[in-house]
């Protein structure tokens, strides 16, 4: 109690209790005098010389926590911070936090001692002996056999890491329970957390760095701790598998923290989850796009959408200071920016909400102090993508083509003129986003469906949009950053991707560099296997389509042959091949039904047309996997998974033989075995289901479980000739 109390109020103790310091009192208690480095001493060092408007204005000298902990001296420097030269030479972490407290030596003696059992605990079970006691200090013991040996390590090994503990930290951090345990020492959080900070704090700029792991464990709340420990490991080296080890725990929490009474912690929690998803191997188990709904309703539900109107919003009385309010506010911001991201990157409608509260002043210093430039860029980037969707994508039933390109053009150009430059903003970065957001607009393209090739200038667009996009994407890969970069950003690469093969293939590429686009495919297969977090996660699995359609399709096997599109040359080879397969595969019952809804639907083997239209920017992937699936010979997408692993298609089928123009290359050596040999994958007509041949009525197929999974219980459906048709 005497040492919270400062030299100013102990002498006015002094005067009401005269005893307090009598002469004959013991030297223990004649003062409350401390060392000089304490928050009081510094405060009122002069405080009897000087009056009490000067203190007032005088500003407070803090020691940092370290010394402070240890009632040291401390040289730290606030503004601007440099860290002391104690923290500098034992290579602490030096940081000044008001609300900090001192952890009593008995307190910190009593969790050692805890933590010393429970290690003594495992170690038995683990060892298979009873449990070891501590022993006496003695002579050097006689040499030990390799058992004895071994557990003397593990004893050492568990007294030396408790010994680390730090500041009242707890020396291990605990998730889940029975075989999903994971516990993490104080070592290795610190290292996890430096990583996040260094490599994906950049991208997406919005939590306190100062704050240590344990104030982000105790006080803001354990879901974001365990979340910013997740997005780090998922190229951490000093644990193999500890993301995979976190993702059935973590994914526990996640839900338990939404169920009981989240706060706007768990809110950034859900952000950064949304933004570096736990790697999944199949469409139906990714629930980034289920979370990014969550983390939407959790922040309206706690009143981020109105951050100083909380109370309006919670069942006990609130009390927040300006800078809670810019917190919740930043979050808000931060909230909306992510929630788009993860819209455009899986082709589903906006679930943002863009209210009053998210007008930004550029020229407000407050704003700017709110919000500081990166997110507001970020957040004027994101509401462009959104603008974009709603005005493009979701209304183009009544267009004509030339007003919808009239519509495209319109929203390019207002997306550059929205850009300005801004002080503090990488732009690397902006750049990157905004060529994202460039993709998205100009992927339109294809929702077009202009016969006149010669008068495309949006494709050519386009073109340029994605390779302009893949060439900041190969930069960031060049530089060792791809690695970090939030998952927006590899499924946009995978959109650029796509349309570069769809528009190679077309009778458009006439117009275009058609080398340099083949360099850009290749490179984009090569990023995107690279980019992959484990082997076999959707990312790797996708890179796997995109090498395949490439390499069966005519640009992938003769960078001279013509598409084999209907509408110019080769129609003729094309339709025969595919009648005589037809022919092939089917009874005379099917083939009449196939020619009937052809003729009913009136789609055409148009490379630029696409079969799946209700995944707004993103169609283009889905229309690409939907013809992957659609070329191969029954039973191959049940081998996915051992090509991704053992024996990845190699995408480059060149050849040294140049043939000549016009003639169409069907070398057995460069096709996959899985793909029927008569096909060019990317021009086989357009073949659907009765009811299912309108632009817009896939809602049969959920909306994020097909693409890449296989389907084996498409035979329980009863409409006539399905089962058959899908290879069921």
């Amino acid at each position: 109690m005497y040492q919270s109390m400062s030299p100013t109020r102990g002498i006015a103790s002094s005067a009401q209790h005269p005893f307090a310091l009598a002469p004959t009192s013991p030297p223990s208690t004649r003062g409350f005098k401390r060392s000089a480095s304490t928050d009081d001493e510094q405060e009122n060092s002069h405080g009897d010389a000087r009056p009490s408007s000067a203190r007032r204005n005088h500003a407070v000298k803090r020691a940092c926590n370290e010394c402070r902990q240890q009632k040291l001296k401390c040289d730290v420097q606030q503004d601007p911070f440099v860290s002391c030269k104690r923290c500098v030479k034992q290579t602490l972490r030096c940081v000044i936090e008001p609300n900090f407290k001192r952890v009593g030596k008995r307190n910190r003696n009593a969790e050692m001692e805890k933590e010393m059992e429970y290690l003594r605990e495992r170690l038995a079970l683990y060892e298979g002996s009873p449990a070891l006691k501590p022993r006496p200090r003695s002579p050097p013991p006689p040499p030990l056999d390799n058992d004895a040996f071994l557990q003397t390590q593990h004893q050492q090994v568990a007294a030396t890491s408790l010994l680390d503990l730090r500041s009242g930290s707890p020396m291990f951090y605990p998730l889940g329970s029975g075989e999903s345990h994971v516990r993490l020492s104080h070592a290795e959080v610190n290292e996890l957390f430096t990583e996040y900070f260094q490599l994906y704090h950049p991208f997406l700029p919005f939590l306190d760095q100062v704050r240590s792991p344990d104030e982000y464990h105790s006080q803001d709340h354990k879901l974001l701790f365990w979340a910013i420990v997740s997005v780090a490991a998922r190229r951490y080296g000093g644990r193999p598998g500890l993301l995979k080890d976190l993702a059935k725990p973590l994914n526990d929490l996640i839900w338990d923290s939404i169920r009981n009474q989240p706060n706007h912690h768990v809110v950034k929690a859900l952000c950064l989850l949304c933004t570096w998803p736990i790697p999944a191997e199949r469409t139906v188990t990714d629930p980034t796009f289920i979370l990014c709904g969550a983390m939407m309703q959790v922040a309206m539900q706690i009143g981020l959408h109105q951050p100083t109107h909380a109370q309006d919003f919670a069942r006990t009385k609130v009390r927040l200071q300006q800078e809670d309010i810019n917190d919740r506010l930043r979050t808000w911001a931060v909230c909306n920016t992510v929630a788009q991201t993860v819209s455009t990157g899986n082709g589903q409608p906006s679930i943002t909400l863009y209210n009053s509260t998210l007008e930004f002043d550029v020229d407000d210093e407050n704003d700017m102090q709110i919000l500081p430039p990166t997110l507001f860029v970020r957040l004027r980037q994101e509401k462009a993508a959104d603008r974009i969707g709603r005005q493009l994508y979701s209304t183009h039933k009544d267009r004509t083509d030339d007003e919808a390109i009239i519509y495209l053009n319109m929203q390019a150009e207002r997306l550059k003129a929205e850009r300005k430059s801004l002080d503090g903003v990488d732009n690397e970065l902006e750049e990157l986003y905004h060529r994202a957001v460039s993709v998205h607009t100009h992927l339109y393209s294809f929702f077009i469906a202009n016969p006149r090739l010669e008068r495309r200038e949006d494709l050519v667009a386009l073109y340029f949009a994605a390779t302009g996009f893949l060439d900041r994407v190969f930069k960031l890969h060049r530089e060792n950053k791809l690695l970090f970069v939030p998952y927006y950003i590899m499924q946009m690469s995978l959109a650029a991707g796509f349309a570069l093969v769809k528009i190679l293939n077309s009778d458009f590429a006439s117009r275009l560099p058609v080398e340099q686009g083949r360099k850009y495919v290749l490179q984009t297969v090569d990023v995107l296997r690279k980019a992959k977090v484990w082997p076999n996660d959707l990312l790797d699995r996708f890179a796997e389509v995109l090498a395949q359609l490439w390499k069966e399709s005519s640009r992938g096997r003769s960078l001279h042959s013509l598409s084999q599109s209907p509408s110019v040359s080769n129609a003729g080879m094309s339709t025969f091949n595919q009648h005589l397969q037809q022919q092939h595969q089917q009874s005379p019952t099917q083939h009449h039904h196939q020619h009937q809804r052809q003729n009913s639907t009136g789609l055409h083997d148009d490379i630029l047309g696409l079969i799946v239209r209700s995944r707004k920017s993103m169609s283009v992937v889905f229309d690409c996997v939907w013809r992957w699936r659609e070329a191969q010979v029954s039973g191959a997408a049940d081998q996915l998974d051992s090509t991704v692993m053992t024996n990845p298609t190699n995408p480059d089928s060149s050849t040294s033989s140049t043939p000549p123009p016009g003639t169409i290359v069907e070398n057995p050596a460069h096709s996959l075995p899985n793909f029927n040999p008569h096909l060019n994958t990317l021009s086989m007509p357009l073949q659907l289901p009765q009811g299912l041949a309108s632009a817009n009525s896939f809602e049969f197929f959920d909306s994020v479980s097909w693409m890449l999974d296989t389907q084996n219980d498409w035979n329980q459906y009863s409409t006539p000739g399905f089962s058959a048709e899908f290879g069921a």
